[in-house]
């Protein structure tokens, strides 16, 4: 009992945005020697870093941000490095920084230029910021057409003049994104959880057969990906783009939808609820992709690996999980797990919802 309330303590605690890790964009071109672009670094993560917000009223203001600027300035240029094929290193300067307003809050936004000893033909880029304050956080490097994520400090390397595939990257970038959303975890497994044990003559009791169970859990999952790959299509290529927190708040309603079915059993056909709330899953891992900040000519390598990302990572989730539970289908912890577990979830989204609708 005492580790179940540790974990839903550590549910609730979590972050509301379950979609956006902490991240930051570094834009670079090439031109002979000389490289230049912008360096994007959210004001929050930087406040997690160095401490910005001097007067401690849990708001950073423009003001203090500037005043940091020397602080800033020296956590950045000593965490970022650029070399040439050759191991030359291209000292950085910063310009004068800005402010950007993003779709997840406001960036410390600072023109960053290298001069290279000669021009190069591959450009090395070792990206250390904000790992020590979050081992979440990631790095988007994107450098002439060319697309890295950063989640250490191992440097980054470009051939410049190539636009090699990204399928392979942006396949693990969603398996992780899967996998971190800890409310589509929730959604999945409130959905399967019933399937061992079905509702035969008007009662419910424990599936005969795996087989049976694997076929239904099948249907609920081609579902849920066929739900949530059109909208992930749509939102990403722009047809149809919904804010963020309408979508987040929306989703995390539906974990809720889903927990508080398996209380009620109101609706037996769970691949119908998979279908119908997976749309709104879309929109939400549509924002994982877009976040990336892709050019629109870079898009699809990038859309499909990162759909069959998502569905390896769910697919996994699901092998791991249905033989478990049919293995415990007949005992006192699969009921504690149906019924107490959901109305758990149930309470966790609901705080996510406030906390997503007031963000």
């Amino acid at each position: 009992m005492k580790r179940a309330l540790v974990l839903l303590m550590l549910l609730v605690s979590a972050r509301a945005w379950a979609h956006k890790p902490s991240d930051a964009h570094l834009r670079l071109a090439v031109d002979g020697a000389l490289v230049s672009g912008r360096l994007d670094v959210a004001i929050r993560d930087l406040d997690g870093a160095l401490g910005l917000d001097a007067d401690g009223n849990g708001q950073i203001t423009w003001g203090e941000a500037q005043a940091a600027t020397p602080q800033i300035s020296a956590y950045l240029m000593n965490r970022l490095a650029i070399e040439t094929e050759r191991g030359q290193a291209c000292p950085i300067l910063l310009g004068t920084a800005a402010l950007a307003d993003l779709s997840d809050g406001a960036y410390w936004a600072v023109p960053v230029h290298a001069s290279c000893p000669s021009a190069p033909h591959e450009l090395s880029v070792t990206y250390r910021l904000l790992f020590d304050v979050d081992s979440l956080h990631r790095g988007l490097l994107h450098v002439e057409g060319q697309t890295a994520i950063a989640r250490d400090a191992t440097p980054q390397r470009f051939a410049l003049g190539e636009h090699g595939s990204v399928l392979a990257m942006f396949v693990r970038e969603g398996v992780w994104h899967i996998w971190l959303g800890i409310d589509h975890i929730l959604f999945l497994l409130c959905l399967i959880l019933p399937a061992v044990f079905p509702r035969k003559g008007g009662r419910w009791q424990p599936a005969e057969s795996l087989r049976g169970v694997s076929r239904e859990v099948l249907a609920i999952v081609t579902a849920f990906t066929l739900a949530h790959s059109i909208t992930l299509v749509i939102s990403a290529v722009g047809l149809i783009r919904l804010p963020s927190r309408y979508v987040e708040t929306a989703i995390a309603l539906s974990v809720v939808a889903a927990a508080v079915n398996n209380l009620l059993r109101a609706i037996d056909a769970r691949w119908a609820v998979a279908f119908a709330l997976g749309l709104l899953h879309g929109f939400g891992f549509s924002s994982g992709l877009i976040d990336l900040g892709l050019p629109s000519g870079e898009l699809v390598g990038p859309l499909l690996g990162f759909n069959v990302g998502v569905e390896l990572g769910q697919g996994l989730i699901v092998v791991a999980l249905l033989p478990l539970l049919y293995a415990i289908r007949r005992t006192l912890a699969y009921q504690a797990l149906l019924w107490a577990g959901s109305g758990a979830v149930a309470v966790i989204a609901t705080l996510w919802s406030y906390q997503r609708w007031m963000a």
